[in-house]
């Protein structure tokens, strides 16, 4: 008997692999019975002019009757310049981004009483005609309260003298009334009922709505904005620090921070339970510097009425006077996989692109202290650490989003209606290193295997001799893959299995999908292999015709089809012929490929795009921008031999397996700087006195340049001709101290807290200013005795030193060429 056993499971394991096996990694999908609930949110019109429909249910999101995974990104027009905002919508929209969330803050528009002002960076019905135009929709949160970081949370300082905020208070409520009509007057017209693309709006914003008052004034709000005219598919409101699970009028959203520098405390937090695959849905941390610490959410979500969405996971932080900390793209992407894989509906980010504050009229305008705030925030800088900068810079973590969103966006449909399933064995505890991290999404047996092996700042170790055990409907055991693998430490990625593509089933695959494109009558789908894993593919044979590999071997048995890479590569490739006469390209990159790609719609046609510049698409054409390199590589699948490169004479391709690849060598621009030390403002020393009193300090630069005691200045020269033939230039300024603060005629442009990562300023937005003019940079002393949480390494070579001084300054140039002459494909 004991040998009959065995012969049926090595056939298994010949046949997918599906038998009994170690429960060490085992998952049960065989039930599958979610109750969904349709009809029954109170929302706005949903159907618009051309017929097209969005909607949700109690558990997705719908966009022309088909489910929708949506991929959310916070970028605020207030806080950026009016003539980058399209060049910015269209990074966003290259990265996978199909809605904008923006804030309207009240003292943006309204900072003395009766003046209103949507002139400039503020106007926010350019910015919304810009997301109409590129097909991104726009989620506008109104407030009126915002937070955001903003000078009373968005408040203008008038209003709080003259009425109770936040309440039903009818003063209150008769000034948020003209303030929602002007909104509307900005977005008449570009709703989406109107054929334009705005989706959604946000009521309030961390507001407490589980009580009868608390409900009570945010359906009031709500019936305001609808009153105003503000009718839009989806009203949200922030699902936190409580709110009543039972109202149909508000769909709640959810966050999720990889830290806290709103924390009090000035040394290291406690391990953030948002790396888990998990329930809870909430960052009992988020709004605990306004509302103090929350009570862990016991919320049961078994009939929840709505998708399961968030607003505010953290692509980054935006660093406070007391708390510094750096955020790393495996900080950011851990969270996003670790809450996808526990069953979020809707990826919306907090920020995906940084800024910086405005100057008021009557004051800065940013959260301080000052204003009973308790927190000390840049004057200028809202970076945030975020996937696209303060000045419009790709930062690492964009890349590694890219990859996850064309995920979301090319299988959100198969995703979104997935319900959850967390192993055996589940890790509940932040310092657990003994478990693996992982869970299923799946629908009737077809799925995907999310693994999150990262917890910021807690080293997990590689695990070893690992296989997914899915126990299927029918009781049997899918085991992913054939043989065990190795999970390598910081890794992060998703297994398909059960996977329906077109028509063929893929049982399991040990690479992460990306995209999928159509070319003539060519179904590709992209993959990306996943590090120390062999890829490997393995299909139900039968629908398969025949099969044409290349860097790969075939293992066939009566039930499979088996491919194995020996290498993963953008040509390794396999075409497969299916019975029903359509053609199936497998596409498997390796990583660095993955994250270099770019999937692109020109002329109506797809591109896959690989290139290690930075690429901005339009309509048409694709800016190639290479930061600090001269040498630039571009491949693209389909071929075109015929593409034109804008005042660029130094490129060569080659054909090269699918693709062709283009070669872009930059004529070198090396930028002078000068720089020296300006000792006569240390000589007046009539500037502001240190508190010695209080060990947290504050920061001590203002708006306009002044005399320090102890800080030392700096007099910078930027050459006119800076940014001739570039599309930007980015001062990079190494120093040392507590903050550092960039004066232009005297009046603050950048500012910075030192946290041990160099100040960047990005030239092209003072263009017409600067190059040729003196930049005067202030640097203060940090303090020994100033508490302030730096990461590990940061602060310990300062002690002692009472440093403030620039080590060194340099200007990188940003070379850019247009890419033009594509064209209509068949």
């Amino acid at each position: 008997m004991k040998q009959l056993v065995s012969i049926l499971c090595l056939f298994f394991i010949s046949n997918a692999a599906i038998c009994q096996t170690d429960k060490s990694y085992l998952i049960d999908i065989s039930k599958d019975n979610i109750a969904i609930i349709s009809n029954h949110l109170k929302l706005g019109t949903h159907t618009n002019v051309k017929d097209e429909t969005f909607d949700a249910n109690s558990f997705y999101f719908i966009r022309n009757g088909k489910p929708w995974f949506p991929v959310m990104g916070e970028f605020h027009f207030s806080r950026y310049p009016k003539e980058q905002w399209e060049a910015s919508i269209l990074k966003m929209k290259a990265c996978g981004i199909d809605v904008i969330a923006t804030y309207v803050f009240w003292i943006y528009h309204e900072e003395q009483e009766g003046i209103w002002d949507w002139s400039g960076n503020r106007d926010l019905r350019y910015f919304a005609t810009l997301c109409a135009k590129h097909h991104i929709n726009l989620f506008v949160r109104i407030g009126p309260w915002c937070h955001g970081e903003v000078r009373n949370g968005g408040f203008p300082d008038w209003l709080l003298t003259k009425a109770k905020t936040r309440t039903n208070d009818s003063a209150y409520l008769g000034y948020v009334k003209p303030f929602f009509n002007q909104i509307n007057q900005q977005l008449k017209g570009l709703y989406f009922k109107d054929g334009g693309t705005i989706i959604g709006t946000q009521i309030e914003n961390e507001y407490r709505f589980n009580n009868p008052k608390g409900l009570q004034h945010i359906f009031t709000l709500k019936k305001m904005a609808v009153d105003a005219g503000i009718d839009v598919p989806y009203y949200s409101a922030t699902g936190w620090p409580g709110s009543n699970i039972k109202q149909v009028e508000l769909i709640p959203v959810q966050g999720g921070y990889p830290e806290a520098p709103w924390d009090k405390k000035t040394t290291k937090l406690a391990l953030s339970n948002n790396y888990l695959f998990e329930t809870l849905r909430i960052d009992q941390t988020i709004g605990t510097d306004l509302l103090g610490n929350q009570p862990k959410d016991t919320t049961n979500f078994s009939g929840y009425r709505y998708p399961y969405a968030t607003a505010e996971m953290g692509a980054g932080i935006q660093i406070t006077y007391h708390r510094r900390p750096i955020i790393t793209a495996k900080d950011v992407m851990g969270l996003a996989y670790a809450k996808t894989g526990s069953g979020a509906n809707l990826m919306g980010y907090y920020m995906f692109h940084g800024g910086s504050n405005a100057i008021g009229k009557l004051s800065t305008l940013q959260e301080s202290k000052t204003t009973k705030y308790p927190n000390d925030y840049p004057i200028i800088n809202y970076d945030f650490q975020s996937p696209i900068g303060e000045w419009g810079q790709l930062q690492p973590s964009y890349k590694s989003y890219k990859m996850f969103h064309y995920f979301l966006n090319d299988f959100g449909d198969k995703l979104a209606v997935c319900n959850t399933y967390f192993p055996s064995q589940l890790v509940n505890k932040a310092n657990d290193t003994t478990t693996l991290r992982w869970s299923v999404r799946a629908k009737q047996n077809s799925g995907f295997i999310f693994v999150n092996n990262y917890q910021r700042q807690l080293q997990l170790p590689d695990f070893k001799d690992v296989q997914f055990n899915i126990q299927l409907k029918n009781g049997n055991i899918l085991k992913v893959p054939q043989q065990a693998i190795t999970v390598k430490k910081d890794a992060q990625f998703i297994l398909p299995f059960n996977l329906d593509i077109a028509s063929v089933n893929l049982v399991y695959a040990t690479v992460q999908p990306v995209c999928k494109l159509i070319y003539n009558d060519e179904l590709v789908y992209v993959f990306s292999e996943i590090e120390g894993v062999n890829a490997e593919y393995c299909f139900d044979a039968i629908g398969i015709k025949s099969t044409e590999i290349n860097n790969a071997v075939i293992k066939k048995t009566d039930k499979h089809l088996i491919i194995k890479l020996v290498n993963a590569d953008k040509n390794a490739t396999a075409l497969l012929t299916l019975n029903n006469g359509k053609k199936l390209r497998i596409v498997t990159l390796t990583n660095q490929q993955a994250l270099n790609a770019w999937k692109a719609t020109i002329l109506g046609n797809d591109y896959l795009l690989i290139s290690d510049a930075d690429l901005v698409i339009d309509d048409d054409k694709i800016a190639l921008q290479s930061t600090d390199n001269t040498c630039a590589n571009f491949s693209m699948y389909p071929a075109i031999n015929s593409l034109s490169f804008s005042n660029q004479k130094n490129i060569t391709s080659h054909s090269d397996g699918l693709f062709i690849s283009y070669t872009i060598n930059f004529t070198e621009k090396k930028i002078p700087v000068f720089w020296q030390q300006d000792i006569s403002y240390n000589a007046a020393d009539v500037g502001k006195k240190i508190d010695t009193s209080n060990p947290f300090f504050y920061p001590l630069y203002g708006s306009s340049l002044q005399s320090i005691p102890s800080a030392k200045y700096y007099k910078i020269t930027v050459p006119k001709n800076t940014l001739q033939d570039l599309s930007n230039a980015f001062l990079k300024i190494d120093y040392e101290g507590d903050t550092q603060a960039a004066y232009l005629d005297g009046k603050l442009v950048a500012d910075d807290f030192y946290s041990g990562v160099p100040m960047t300023i990005g030239l092209n937005q003072f263009v017409n200013s600067l190059p040729g003019n003196e930049l005067t940079l202030l640097v203060t002393p940090l303090k020994d005795e100033s508490k302030i949480y730096f990461e590990d390494g940061i602060r310990e070579p300062l002690i002692g030193k009472n440093k403030a001084q620039i080590n060194s300054i340099k200007i990188i140039p940003q070379y850019q060429t247009i890419i033009t002459g594509f064209k209509l494909l068949k």
